[in-house]
Order: structure tokens, then C-alpha cells, then sequence
């Protein structure tokens, strides 16, 4: 049984803090290279435990999404705090794992971190952005109630390419 603590509940499903031993099963779930450009684009394949442990750091609020009576994680997320801003948080390296996407539970977790986000870390705003191919991420967001605010273009090394990425923003008051 996990012994860290649970930063959110909604019914059956909670959010809990991330944990080492469930970086292996985090790796897992990005299943080939374009998966894997979607969830974490400036992170070579493929992805590791050592990979996805690379990602926290101590402005990381690392979160793993739960369903009580099953052993394993269904998601993870981060909440990262914006430098020079304690108010704005970045939503990061969202993802399900493949056997429960599809299901809505996208929704639910993003959800949940969203409650998490301005009832106990007091952003004002939380901001990520996301691949317009991505269909079902930008529609996950939008339904929590993100919307498009631009667009950015950025260089990854992973692809050798620019990439056109969309900006997605929620305040407090569109979530409430």
C-alpha cells in the first residue's frame, strides 16, 4: 500500500503524489516514438524510468492518478510552477494509461489536478500547451474548461523540425 499522501478525491478515483517505483509504469505508457513526442517532445526516445524521473525537480508537483482497489496508477500528471510567478502554474506530461484512454478519465484527472491547482496550491491561472493533432488532449482540456489563447512554434531537437503547438490557459474563475 502507498504510503504518500492523497492531494485530491473525486468518488473512486484520486490524485495522489508521485512516487519512484511508479516511473517504470509512467515510461511504459508511451507506447512508440509519436506517443512519446506528444507527452515529453524534448525527450529523446525512449523513454526510461531514469527519463521520467528526470523530470521532477522541486518545482514539480508530480501526480499520479488512482482508482481505489486497483494497484496501479491510470495517469500522471505535473503541476510546475512558472519562474517569477507564484500565481501561474504549467501543466505538464499529461498522460493516461493506454488500456483506460478513451474513457473519460483524462477529464476527470485533468479535472482533479485543476481543483488541486487553485483550492490548495492558490494558482490564479494554469496554462500548458499541446499539439493541435492531438484532438483528444486539446478536447480533454477544453471540456475541463481551458481554452486556446495562441499558438507558439518551437525548435525540439528530437524531431529536427519546428512544431506549431497551441497555447491553452484556465483561470480561477473559468474554473469555478
Amino acid at each position: 500500500m502507498n504510503t504518500t499522501s492523497t492531494l485530491v478525491r473525486n468518488g473512486l478515483y484520486y490524485l495522489r503524489d508521485f512516487d519512484r517505483p511508479a516511473a517504470s509504469l509512467v515510461a511504459a505508457w508511451a507506447r512508440d516514438a509519436s506517443e512519446l513526442f506528444w507527452l515529453a517532445p524534448s525527450t529523446p526516445p525512449p523513454l526510461t524510468a531514469s527519463k521520467v524521473l528526470n523530470w521532477q525537480n522541486s518545482d514539480v508537483c508530480a501526480m499520479l492518478f488512482q482508482k481505489d482497489g486497483l494497484p496501479d496508477p491510470l495517469g500522471y500528471l505535473e503541476l510546475n510552477l512558472m519562474p517569477n510567478q507564484t500565481a501561474h502554474l504549467w501543466m505538464g506530461h499529461c498522460v493516461i494509461a493506454p488500456s483506460h484512454r478513451g474513457l473519460g478519465l483524462g477529464r476527470v484527472m485533468v479535472s482533479m489536478a485543476m481543483e488541486h491547482a487553485f483550492a490548495h496550491r492558490r494558482a490564479e491561472t494554469v496554462s500548458l500547451v499541446v499539439f493541435p493533432d492531438n484532438v483528444a488532449a486539446v478536447e480533454c482540456y477544453k471540456r475541463v474548461g481551458f481554452a486556446i489563447v495562441g499558438e507558439q512554434r518551437k525548435d525540439f531537437r528530437t524531431s529536427g523540425r519546428t512544431h506549431r503547438m497551441l497555447r491553452m490557459v484556465i483561470s480561477r474563475q473559468q474554473y469555478s
